[in-house]
């Protein structure tokens, strides 16, 4: 059997290391030698093998689980080393898109292995048997793809995912991804709460009131939607979250929303982002976001709230 060595030991890594331990898949964690995450996978009882030696470059699959930014480094410094015919998994196409490793480091097979959730989730949703889907490809697999494939699928439920995995590609895993992310996950939804629950606590709502219907309800609304579907679930909301559902429609999807919406996806297509991310410090930025909702209204009722 093929031997999975997970690279990285963030959040997603460590998801996938506890549910395939779990599950009984064998797996060995590879880090750098002054990793202080090398202590904690030993501890939990996962096979180690530190990055760099001759015992980690002779390993059959590979899921780099580092942050994309790190992929170049990282391949740039091993991959030669590692032996003919071995395969890297990728949870995410960008890395591949943007480096093109395919055509760098041929003698290494590439392979999209994508789980549609954060690492928290993927393992908090492997302990409860809920739903985790997946997207795969194997459009640079150049070896005996059926028999890998069988190999994927069995990795992909010992992982806990149950809604496929489905075909897709880099291209297209990359470019939904970050639309997705861009456009709704984690722009529209959080900012259009925080601005919403500031409205509520200006006109004179109780903040903890307002936390409730702006920001903890989110997670009851969304599993709704989930479970039900689209059209269930506009069928089984009140009557007044339903007229009240159509108004908000009318009145915030206007014409220029879809326009800079649909530019969002436009701009990755064309790589503009991919140049703004080039010239963009991430933890600038970051910090930036940080110090943003630190001093916000509704972050001091989250504290509030969850240490009651």
């Amino acid at each position: 059997m093929m031997q999975l060595t997970i690279i990285g030991f963030g959040n997603q890594a460590r998801a996938w290391s506890q549910n395939l331990q779990d599950s009984g898949f064998p797996i060995r964690v590879a880090l750098r030698p002054d990793s202080s995450s090398l202590e904690i996978a030993r501890k939990l009882g996962f096979e180690t093998v530190e990055i760099g030696t001759p015992e980690f470059y002779s390993g059959d699959v590979f899921a780099l689980l580092t942050p994309d930014q790190s992929h170049h480094d990282f391949m740039n410094k091993h991959a030669s080393s590692i032996k003919s015919g071995s395969t890297f998994l990728y949870a995410h196409g960008f890395s591949l898109l943007k480096s093109e490793f395919h055509k760098t480091y041929p003698h290494l097979q590439h392979v999209l292995y994508a789980p549609k959730s954060i690492g928290t989730e993927l393992r908090k949703q492997y302990t409860l048997k809920g739903k985790l889907g997946a997207v795969y490809s194997l459009e640079h697999f150049q070896g005996d793809s059926k028999a890998f494939e069988e190999w994927l699928l069995n990795l992909a439920r010992s992982m806990g995912i149950n809604m496929g995995p489905y075909k897709s590609t880099f291209k297209n895993e990359t470019q939904a991804d970050l639309y997705s992310e861009q456009g709704l996950l984690c722009s529209l939804v959080p900012y259009a709460a925080g601005e919403m629950f500031e409205h509520l606590v200006e006109a004179g709502m109780e903040p903890e009131l307002a936390y409730f219907e702006c920001w903890h309800e989110l997670k009851l609304i969304v599993n709704a939607m989930v479970d039900i579907g689209p059209q269930d679930f506009f069928d089984l909301i009140s009557p007044n979250a339903l007229i009240g559902a159509e108004k908000g429609f009318k009145r915030l999807f206007t014409p220029e929303f879809h326009k800079n919406l649909k530019s969002l996806l436009t701009e990755i297509q064309s790589g503009t982002f991919d140049k703004e991310l080039d010239q963009t410090d991430v933890e600038e930025t970051r910090k930036i976001i940080r110090e943003r909702w630190q001093q916000s209204a509704l972050m001091k009722t989250f504290r509030t709230i969850n240490q009651d």
